[in-house]
């Protein structure tokens, strides 16, 4: 008998405990719901609330798009910024970068009509079908700071009606969706305000995902210079000079942008690819790669040196080349012809001299060299390569390896 009521206590307990369970877990998955819920049932553009930043100094704002499960190809929006304590500064490296994949393009202008500190946006794409915009950052947009007295938070948020924020899908046809502003905050040792919520996907990742060997990191080899006469007298400014990692070069996005590549190399596995090829598709689209570098204030000599093997599939490899607009930033001009291009930038991706500008269909490594000595103890310069199609007729393209500015003192 005793048995028997000890039975019947253990199975009212466990019966107990499972509703309890149960409920819990009915009330967890509620909680759930309504913390991981998305935004909004269309798509939807955010930006962060309460970016980092010290006073008289450079903030990036990153623009976050979020499909939830719609096929989007195209958004119009328009960012408003607090004037009182931002400001944006065309002139600053790479004030606007556009993160997109291969098949979008995207323009943002500053509207000077404005009263309040605004910047028009569009992203479109630029083949048919249209390809379908994947989940994450589209664009990054630098505004300076003021110098408040104290820690100030700043509104960077979307413009309701100026234009208001619209999203067209892969059929043409308008989807409604929603926006979340955000804020920096300005003040000297700004601490990011992170919410609870932020922790939870490394939560559950930790929880759930079988932890793994961490991989092996082979320290990239370091460029030593390449001494020409008497030995550590010359210097190689390039980093990354043979495009063997990921380091040292500014790659814009574009309709369509360059890359790394193995189809073609001189030295090494890995070159840079500029323009299109294989040539499955043809957009207008500048594609380049540049490096800043710094020259020395005692050099005597500053010789680039660059490897590139140049395609195209123009008939015509010897109609005039456009005259490339010196003093301006590059990038923006259309000109009615493919052409290759090699030059120098200064620090704002102004244009101050054309190294070369051709168009070639060698489809063979040759060795370009160019005297930069002229720039010895003058402002940070960039170098930029890249090729230019004008979307029409054949396509164009230039790999480039072993580029090396080699200062000598």
């Amino acid at each position: 008998m005793k048995q028997n009521r000890s039975r019947i206590s253990i199975l009212i307990i466990t019966t107990f405990l499972l509703l309890v369970l149960f409920a819990s877990t009915a009330q967890v998955n509620l909680w759930a719901q309504s913390v991981f819920a998305a935004p909004s049932a269309g798509p939807h553009l955010s930006i962060q609330d309460n970016i980092p930043s010290d006073p008289n100094s450079t903030v990036e704002v990153p623009v976050t798009f979020t499909s939830n499960g719609f096929n989007i190809s195209s958004i119009v929006f328009s960012i408003d910024y607090d004037e009182n304590w931002l400001q944006f500064d065309n002139s600053l490296p790479n004030a606007i970068v556009y993160t997109l994949p291969n098949g979008f393009g995207g323009s943002c202008t500053p509207d000077v009509d404005d009263k309040d500190g605004e910047i028009d946006c569009v992203i479109l794409p630029s083949l048919v079908p249209l390809p379908v915009l994947p989940d994450g950052v589209i664009v990054k947009i630098t505004l300076k700071t003021k110098n408040p007295a104290n820690t100030v938070t700043a509104k960077v948020g979307f413009s309701v009606n100026s234009p208001s924020t619209s999203f067209g899908d892969d059929q043409g046809q308008s989807v409604p969706g929603t926006t979340e502003d955000g804020s920096v905050r300005i003040g000297p040792g700004v601490i990011p305000v992170v919410t609870p919520w932020a922790y939870l996907p490394m939560i559950f990742r930790n929880l759930f995902v079988e932890p793994t060997t961490p991989p092996t990191i082979t320290p990239s080899p370091t460029l030593t210079p390449t001494p020409t006469g008497t030995p550590g007298a010359c210097e190689n400014l390039i980093v990354n000079s043979g495009f063997e990692n990921n380091k040292g070069w500014e790659i814009p996005s574009t309709m369509y942008t360059a890359g790394y590549s193995t189809n073609q190399v001189h030295g090494g596995v890995r070159s840079m690819r500029t323009g299109i090829d294989p040539p499955n598709t043809n957009v207008f689209s500048y594609s380049s790669a540049r490096q800043l570098v710094t020259m020395p204030t005692n050099g005597t000599s500053a010789k680039l040196k660059l490897w590139v093997y140049p395609i195209s599939g123009e008939k015509s490899l010897a109609k005039p080349l456009p005259q490339l607009t010196l003093g301006k930033p590059f990038g923006t001009e259309y000109f009615s012809g493919d052409f290759q291009y090699i030059l120098v930038l200064d620090q704002y991706n102004n244009l101050i001299q054309v190294l070369d500008n051709k168009l070639y269909n060698n489809q063979k490594w040759g060795l370009r060299e160019f005297d930069l000595s002229n720039y010895i103890g003058s402002y940070p310069i960039k170098i930029e390569f890249g090729t230019y199609n004008n979307g029409s007729g054949s396509v164009s393209a230039m790999y480039v390896d072993d580029v090396t500015l080699e200062v000598c003192k």
